[in-house]
C-alpha cells in the first residue's frame, strides 16, 4: 500500500497538477525529446559516413550523449514527474532535453553540459521525493542509475572521451530498465512463490549494488573491470529473465497456443483483444531485450572501446537492450504519459522487426569487419526508429470499433514506477 502524505493546501507550489494541466505539459516536454532523438539519429548517419541534415563536429562526438541523456534519461524523469505531479519535478526533463539540444548549437558546449548536469541532479531529487513517499527499493535502484548518469555527465565536462563513460551510460540505463520491470512484474500473474520473489528482489538489489560499484572503476582500469562488469550484467540478466512477470503472459499464451487456435482465440478475448495483443508484444520484446544484453556482457569479456568492434558493443545495449526495450513499452508508457487511449496495431511489430534484423546485420558485420554490412544495418535502425514515432501517431490517432475502453495495457504499473499516482490516497 502507498504511504499517505500531507495534502498541500491551496494555492501551494507544491499542489498537485490538474490532468488537463499535466498533460499539456508532457506534450510540450515530448518534443525537446523527440527533436533530441531526431538530432541524435542525425548524428547517427554523420557517423556512417553518409549526408545528413545537418553535421559537424559536435553532431558526431556528442552522440551517445545526445541518445543516452539528452533522449532517454529526458523520458525516464518526465515519467517520474507524471509519478509525482508536480509542477517543478518538469523541470528535470527540460533540463535534460534543452541542455541535450544547447550542446548542437554554435553556443559554447558548457552551456548545454551545465544544463544537463542541472537536469541528471534533478532527476536525483524527483526520486528522493519518491523514496520519502514509499521506501520503495527499486527506486533506490534507480537513484544508482541516476547517480552513474550524473557521474557520466560530470566526467564528459571535465573532458573525459565518450568511450571512457560507457560503464557510467549502461549503468543508468540498465539499472533503470531492470528497476521498472522488476515493479510492472507485480502487476502480472505470478510467476514466482512469495519467497522466491523476495529473492528475486534481492538479487536485483544485490547485483544492481555490484554494478554501481565497479562503474566508476571501469574508468580507471577499463581492461580489468569491464569483464567484470559485462558478467555482472550477465547475471543481472538471468535473474531479472527469472522473475519477469512477461513470462507469465508468454506462458499462458503458448498453452493457448498449444491447445489449439480455438483456445488462443479464447485466450485473446479473455480480457480484451487488443490488451492481450499488446501484452504478448510486450512479453516478447522485454525477452529479445535479455538476449540483447547477454551479448553485451559476452563482449565485455574481451573489451574495445574503439573501431569495430566498439560499435557492436555499443549498439548491442544501446539499441539491442535499451530501444527495444523501449519499443517493447510504447503501447503503455505514451498511454500513462498523455492519459489517452491507445490502438495496439501491426505496425510495432514492423518496427521491432526492422530494428532486430538491422542490428544483427550490424553487429554482424561489425565483427567480421564489413563496412558496407555496418552502414546497411545501421541505416534500418534509423528506419526503425523514425517509423516507431509514425507507428505511435498511428496508434494515438486511429480509432475503430474494436478499441478497447481503456489503453492498452496495465497503466498502473507503468505508475508505480517511480511511485505512484495513488500515494496521496
Amino acid at each position: 500500500m502507498s504511504q499517505p502524505v500531507a495534502v498541500p493546501e491551496q494555492g501551494s507550489a507544491d499542489q498537485p497538477l490538474k490532468p488537463a494541466s499535466q498533460t499539456r505539459r508532457v506534450i510540450v516536454l515530448l518534443v525537446p525529446c523527440g527533436v533530441a532523438m531526431v538530432m541524435g539519429l542525425d548524428a547517427a548517419l554523420v557517423l556512417l559516413g553518409l549526408p545528413a541534415p545537418l553535421s559537424g563536429e559536435r553532431f558526431s562526438s556528442a552522440h551517445g550523449i545526445i541518445m543516452t541523456i539528452g533522449f532517454l534519461e529526458a523520458l525516464v524523469s518526465l515519467e517520474s514527474a507524471v509519478s509525482l505531479r508536480r509542477l517543478w519535478a518538469y523541470c528535470a526533463p527540460a533540463a535534460l532535453a534543452v541542455g541535450a539540444l544547447l550542446v548542437l548549437t554554435p553556443l559554447p558546449l558548457q552551456a548545454g553540459q551545465l544544463l544537463m548536469l542541472v537536469g541528471c541532479a534533478l532527476l536525483i531529487v524527483n526520486y528522493s521525493v519518491l523514496w520519502t513517499r514509499k521506501h520503495e527499493p527499486m527506486v533506490a535502484v534507480q537513484v544508482g542509475g541516476a547517480l552513474a548518469a550524473l557521474g557520466a555527465v560530470l566526467l564528459w565536462t571535465g573532458g573525459v572521451s565518450i568511450p571512457d563513460l560507457f560503464a557510467w551510460l549502461v549503468t543508468f540505463l540498465v539499472l533503470t530498465i531492470a528497476a521498472e520491470r522488476v515493479v510492472i512484474s507485480r502487476f502480472s500473474p505470478s510467476v514466482l512463490t512469495p519467497a522466491g520473489a523476495r529473492r528475486y528482489q534481492r538479487g536485483i538489489v544485490v547485483i544492481s549494488a555490484l554494478i554501481v560499484f565497479a562503474c566508476p572503476l571501469t574508468t580507471i582500469w577499463s581492461g580489468r573491470v569491464l569483464p567484470v562488469f559485462g558478467l555482472a550484467l550477465i547475471a543481472l540478466t538471468v535473474v531479472a529473465a527469472w522473475g519477469d512477470g512477461a513470462r507469465s503472459d508468454l506462458r499462458v499464451r503458448a498453452r493457448a497456443t498449444v491447445a489449439g487456435s480455438d483456445a488462443a482465440s479464447d485466450a485473446d478475448t479473455a480480457s480484451g483483444s487488443a490488451i492481450t495483443r499488446s501484452q504478448r508484444f510486450t512479453g516478447v520484446m522485454v525477452f529479445i531485450s535479455y538476449l540483447w544484453l547477454i551479448v553485451t556482457g559476452l563482449l565485455l569479456v574481451h573489451p574495445t572501446l574503439s573501431g569495430l568492434h566498439y560499435d557492436a558493443l555499443l549498439h548491442a545495449v544501446f539499441l539491442g537492450f535499451v530501444m527495444t526495450m523501449v519499443v517493447a513499452h510504447v503501447p503503455t508508457y505514451l498511454p500513462f504519459l498523455l492519459e489517452i487511449r491507445f490502438r495496439f496495431n501491426p505496425g510495432f511489430w514492423g518496427v521491432a522487426v526492422l530494428l532486430n534484423v538491422g542490428l544483427v546485420v550490424r553487429i554482424v558485420a561489425d565483427l567480421a569487419g564489413s563496412e558496407t554490412g555496418r552502414t546497411l544495418g545501421g541505416l534500418a535502425n534509423i528506419a526503425a526508429l523514425l517509423s516507431l514515432v509514425a507507428v505511435a501517431v498511428w496508434a494515438a490517432v486511429v480509432k475503430g470499433p474494436e478499441d478497447p475502453q481503456a489503453p492498452a495495457g496495465d497503466t498502473r504499473a507503468i505508475s508505480d514506477t517511480s511511485p505512484t499516482k495513488d500515494s496521496r490516497a
